[in-house]
């Protein structure tokens, strides 16, 4: 009876006096006297269940979100835009002052647009900034791409510096003079502009030993906090300067329509010439619309 019953252990005597098996009671042991039927059976109910179920709910909520994204970003793109095709080609660009402002980076042509705004009334555009704010702005499809362009000193495909500046121009109806500033930095751009947009009537170009821009980049990139202030990026804005923008100066050169300003003497020198130039330029075209609107009404 002693041994029978054997409350101690897993072992033990029946009541015809024959040992009773041992039972392992071990998670191990529990799962192996599972019906291994059942265990499919309930594999099967469980994956049926996120078949049907959980994976088209799932997906359903990962449709949703992609559609909302896409209308945020399309009606964020229109309200960007603003304007219809109606509208850009309605609005006279051909009647506009347009006056590229080119030079290498950090040759001046922001510090010296800036007094030209104050002493004729332009409108100052600037590629990199209008690719700057685009690149920033947090639904715009074209952030990352700008970016990597940037961090690069590559050139930004002409359809997106373009269209902003398109965009940009437009946001002005009141004004007639537009300088715009850093662009183009090639002739594709170039060429382009003038077919979609309008032919700038001259270009403004200031020339600066590349010594000197290196040394205003590098103390201007302690403070601007722009990414390309650095000097890996310098050294490729200059190659690309050199490759790119440059025929382009020479380019519009033969055409008689560049005004050169060297930009090695005093700050208040160099706008002095450039006034100058500008100042007989406005000049001149005012005469020519005068003797154009004479005609007219001859």
């Amino acid at each position: 009876v002693f041994m029978g019953q054997n409350r101690g252990g897993k072992r033990g005597w029946n009541s015809s006096g024959r040992q009773r098996p041992t039972v392992d009671n071990s998670f191990l042991g529990r799962f192996n006297r599972i019906n291994p039927f059942a265990l499919v059976a309930a594999a099967t109910i469980l994956i049926s269940g996120y078949s049907l179920i959980i994976k088209p709910y799932l997906e359903w909520r990962a449709d949703l979100k992609v559609r909302a994204d896409e209308r945020e970003k399309e009606e964020a793109e229109k309200a960007r835009a603003g304007y219809s095709d109606e509208e850009v080609a309605k609005f006279p660009f051909a009647q506009k002052t347009v006056v590229f402002v080119l030079g290498g980076p950090g040759s001046g042509k922001g510090t010296n647009s800036a007094k030209l705004v104050d002493d004729f009334g332009f409108v100052h555009l600037s590629a990199g900034d209008l690719l700057r704010e685009e690149q920033k702005r947090p639904v715009s499809q074209y952030g990352e791409l700008i970016g990597h362009y940037i961090r690069e000193g590559l050139i930004v495909p002409h359809e997106i510096t373009i269209g902003l500046l398109r965009n940009a121009m437009m946001d002005h109806p009141e004004s007639d003079r537009f300088l715009i500033d850093g662009f183009p930095r090639n002739l594709v751009q170039a060429k382009a502009f003038e077919d979609t947009v309008c032919k700038a009537q001259k270009v403004l170009y200031f020339e600066c030993p590349e010594s000197v821009m290196l040394e205003r980049l590098l103390d201007r990139g302690k403070t601007s906090g722009r990414t390309d202030d650095n000097i890996e990026s310098i050294k490729k804005r200059f190659r690309t300067y050199v490759n790119d923008s440059k025929p382009v100066i020479d380019e519009f050169a033969k055409e008689g329509k560049v005004m050169t300003v060297s930009c090695q003497g005093s700050v208040d020198g160099v706008y002095q010439s450039t006034h100058k130039q500008v100042a007989a330029l406005l000049e001149t075209l005012d005469k020519q619309r005068e003797e154009e609107a004479k005609k007219k009404k001859n």
